[in-house]
């Protein structure tokens, strides 16, 4: 008797085990991710993403040769979310398509009210349990001119809304901007710039990648690209 009840509780513990094991790997498993625009309105406050620029030297008078040539004098890189935390001086890291020459976005004039799309993404486990849940804005301003000549784009930025991160997972954000391009002609300029937020999701047994990216161009137009 005492030899079928040790039996009958190796039994039960090995099921318990691999219950245990079954339930755990649903919990650190990713099956479902949803990446969707939502509609907000934001305080026209958190729309000044003005990065200082009382270190550059005083403005020299622009080459209207070069308004054709653009550059990005502003980040090329940054890192938005590390290791499940926003990153605190990321908001006032910024890309710009300005013309070549042009030491800071305010040598122009004309800029139009900051622009900006919401998205939020959501990673769900085998539970169906929400594991990761990050909203974040693309933040841009364009129409600026030189005396009137070009469409130009500054303070192009991303920067986390709301951000919830299970136990368990590690969530990691970096935004890039490849390359700023003229896409007008020299005499009217038109600048263009792509903006790719790229992420990654880790946990015991998940390792998921993605990279949404979107295309800005000095009038205003704003596209998805994936």
């Amino acid at each position: 008797m005492v030899r079928f009840l040790s039996v009958f509780a190796l039994a039960a513990f090995v099921s318990s085990q691999s219950y245990a094991t079954q339930h755990s790997e649903e919990y650190f498993k990713v099956k479902n991710v949803v990446v969707q625009e939502v509609t907000e309105v934001i305080p026209e406050s958190e729309l000044q993403v003005q990065p200082d620029c009382s270190s550059v030297s005083d403005a020299t008078a622009v080459d209207m040769q070069s308004l054709g040539d653009i550059v990005n004098i502003g980040k090329i890189v940054w890192e938005i979310i590390q290791a499940g935390k926003p990153v605190t001086n990321s908001r006032f890291d910024t890309a710009n398509a300005l013309p070549s020459g042009v030491k800071c976005w305010t040598e122009l004039q004309g800029w139009s009210v900051p622009q900006y799309k919401t998205y939020n993404v959501q990673y769900k486990n085998g539970f169906d349990m929400t594991v990761v849940d990050f909203t974040y804005r693309v933040m841009y301003t364009t129409n600026g001119n030189v005396n009137g000549i070009g469409q130009y784009i500054t303070n192009a930025t991303v920067i986390p809304a709301s951000l919830n991160v299970a136990w368990g997972f590690q969530f990691n954000v970096q935004a890039n901007v490849p390359a700023v391009t003229n896409i007008g002609t020299t005499q009217s300029p038109l600048a263009a710039m792509q903006i790719n937020l790229h992420w990654s999701v880790d946990s015991t047994i998940t390792h998921d990648e993605k990279t949404q990216s979107y295309f800005v161009t000095g009038d205003g137009a704003f596209q998805t690209l994936n």
